[in-house]
């Protein structure tokens, strides 16, 4: 008797939902089931972040959204159950109706009729074409949500309309029609040392007693030369090391260039406060594998350096004599 029971609630389940399931076209030029828009009119200006509290809108501004690429006089949309516009953003989880952005301490807020996200008023008939005006105006609000240290752009799409749910089909994609610029005016740092040679020990082979083993530490030191920023702002700087002999590796070693006449059995660790950092892709990109954090730099503060340190680690179980060079890139992260 209780399997007959738990067969037919999974029946029920199952008929609910196929009832909720919903199909969507649309006159779209390129044969997408949706519209494609982009949004202008988003330009906003530097800013100094401290003088806006967490919560405070700091841009605020009423785009143009257009609809492009629909056959006929304007875009049309249809769908096989009756619907309601459905408006959201792509670019994560809203609280309070403030979508996360790129850059740490920025919040979007968007607006129509109410804020994102919202279910429209005005039910859609089923199978039948609704025209709807290619051109219509959202505003477009940026909010502080903490501390704002770096600067960065917001681009690609953000959001639009679905039928009904946030997990309907897509009616409308809007994308930014360009990136926006988003300009605090905190310190600004460039790298004052772009090149550096550390010259190493020359040890014996007979030195290293096993895998694992080091020898031969020596201290080198990246230098920033910082500038400008709005009074008490500040910037994190963040820094990846890239392993050009092998530009995949994520290891703590830092392969040898081989060759003719190169030592083997050697690797080289680069140390921060003593610890071997580990190697990451050749991007500033936030989140970077193996990015590490050097400081927050306050504005006001001219030149900052990195001290580091290098030194040789046995990797296999014989040394072999030779020549031991290893390149590595670093690249920088303003965050």
């Amino acid at each position: 008797m209780k399997k007959h029971i738990t067969l037919a609630a999974l029946i029920f389940f199952s008929f609910l939902n196929n009832a909720y399931a919903i199909t969507c076209a649309t006159n779209n030029a390129s044969g997408l089931n949706y519209h494609t828009a982009t949004l202008s009119g988003i330009s906003p200006p530097a800013f100094n972040p401290n003088a806006y509290a967490v919560g405070d809108i700091i841009y605020s501004a009423t785009g143009s959204v257009i609809i492009n690429n629909f056959n006929g006089s304007s875009p049309q949309f249809k769908c096989d159950a009756s619907w309601i516009w459905y408006n959201l953003s792509t670019m994560g989880v809203a609280i309070n109706n403030i979508y996360p952005t790129s850059i740490n301490g920025l919040g979007l807020r968007v607006k129509e009729a109410q804020y994102w996200p919202y279910l429209s008023t005005g039910q859609q008939p089923a199978n039948q074409y609704i025209s709807f005006g290619p051109n219509y105006g959202i505003t477009i609000q940026l909010v502080k949500t903490g501390e704002i240290s770096a600067s960065g752009s917001i681009s690609g799409v953000f959001g639009g309309s679905t039928a009904n749910t946030a997990n309907g089909p897509w009616l409308i994609k809007i994308s930014w029609a360009s990136p926006v610029v988003v300009m605090p005016t905190i310190p600004t740092c460039t790298v004052s040392t772009p090149n550096i040679t550390v010259p190493l020990l020359n040890p014996s082979t007979t030195t290293f007693r096993g895998i694992g083993s080091t020898f031969g530490m020596r201290q080198f030191q990246i230098g920033l030369a910082c500038t400008g920023g709005s009074m008490g702002t500040s910037t994190n700087s963040y820094i990846t090391f890239t392993d050009l002999n092998q530009p995949g590796n994520t290891s703590t070693t830092l392969t040898l260039a081989g060759g003719t006449g190169a030592a083997t059995g050697l690797g080289l660790q680069i140390l921060n406060n003593g610890t071997p950092i580990g190697y990451g892709p050749d991007s500033n990109a936030p989140g970077n594998t193996n990015q590490w954090k050097v400081a927050n730099i306050a504005q006001g503060v001219s030149s900052y350096l990195i001290p580091l340190g290098v030194r040789y680690i046995q990797t296999g179980s014989t040394v072999t004599p030779g020549t031991v060079t290893g390149r590595a890139t670093f690249t920088m992260s303003y965050q």
